[in-house]
């Protein structure tokens, strides 16, 4: 892998991508995904992922459980 950071080209955030869960959870960086799931209020609208943080995932938008 050449190291390049892999930009979903739906984020609407690409300069911050690598702190996405999507790339922390390629990174398996789980203890730090647990931390920006454990109350969300922000979904995906990429991936479903779940998120306290809306700058965390791709294309975030409101999440009602």
């Amino acid at each position: 892998m050449s190291g390049l950071v892999n930009v979903d080209n739906l984020c609407k955030n690409p300069e911050n991508h690598k702190s996405h869960i999507c790339e922390l959870k390629k990174a398996d960086q789980a203890e730090k995904i647990a931390e920006l799931q454990n109350y969300p209020k922000f979904i995906c609208n990429n991936c479903g992922e779940k998120t306290n943080q809306q700058g965390a995932v791709c294309a975030p938008g409101p999440y009602h459980n």
